[in-house]
């Protein structure tokens, strides 16, 4: 039996990050969210796109749901990837939900269309209430979090 071998690849970063002239971490980090913020117009405006996409599974019936989870999931974790970055966090952990949903059903066979459409009811009422973590969206959230623990599906 061989040994284990380990390997650590360069870091090309150290050597920019040591001149003399190079930025510091707390400079590129800042440098970092000043990019952020300017993309937030944009990435605000795409969360709102891929959100109406998503609305409108809400009045779908149980069958639709089910042919269409994977495209529903997709566009969930796709809002729930930036959304934060828009200041729109209530809205990307509803959108987790959603995926998470969907991934109890294609992993463990939980399918649970009520509770579905319910995490599609309160992403409509999040939006509404702005999207950001209000203390009427955590409620919504940890009450969320709660009936996926109830129903068996892992976050």
């Amino acid at each position: 039996m061989s040994s284990a071998r380990i390997f650590t690849p360069e870091n090309r970063l150290a050597k920019i990050l040591e001149t003399i002239d190079a930025p510091t971490a707390a400079e590129l980090v800042n440098d970092a969210e000043c990019r952020v913020a300017q993309l937030s117009e944009a990435i605000h405006g795409y969360v709102e796109a891929k959100l109406q996409e998503i609305l409108v599974f809400a009045t779908q019936s149980e069958e639709v749901l089910f042919a269409e989870c994977q495209t529903l999931a997709d566009a969930a974790m796709n809002v729930a990837e930036v959304a934060g970055a828009a200041e729109m966090e209530a809205i990307g952990e509803v959108a987790r939900g959603i995926s998470a949903m969907v991934e109890g059903l294609t992993t463990s066979g939980v399918w649970h269309s009520d509770a579905l459409k319910l995490h599609l009811d309160a992403l409509a009422l999040v939006n509404q209430n702005g999207g950001g973590l209000t203390d009427e969206n955590k409620t919504i959230l940890a009450r969320l979090r709660g009936m996926r623990e109830a129903v068996g599906v892992a976050d």
